[in-house]
């Protein structure tokens, strides 16, 4: 589920999936090179969050509300980016 909404002078962007969540140790999300995937090199979530916070944003990871009766919750990234002065 994604919603776009408006908060002051942010835009808040919130991206929800019905995943397998988020691991115990959230505290090493951003760390680069730490990785749960066979495969992963640990540097999507540092990048993307570098990205945000250059342009004045900021990017949280938290758990996403329970879809379709589910019993654990997924994931959600909830992106705030400054609007610009049109």
């Amino acid at each position: 589920a994604i919603s776009l909404t408006q908060d002051n002078n942010m835009a808040l962007i919130q991206i929800a999936d019905s995943g397998i969540g988020l691991p115990e140790d959230r505290g090493r999300l951003f760390e680069p090179y730490v990785t749960t995937r066979d495969k992963g090199t640990g540097l999507g979530l540092p990048i993307v969050k570098k990205i945000i916070e250059e342009h004045g944003g900021s990017l949280i990871l938290t758990d996403a509300p329970l879809m379709n009766g589910q019993g654990r919750p997924g994931a959600m990234a909830v992106v705030r980016l400054p609007l610009l002065d049109a």
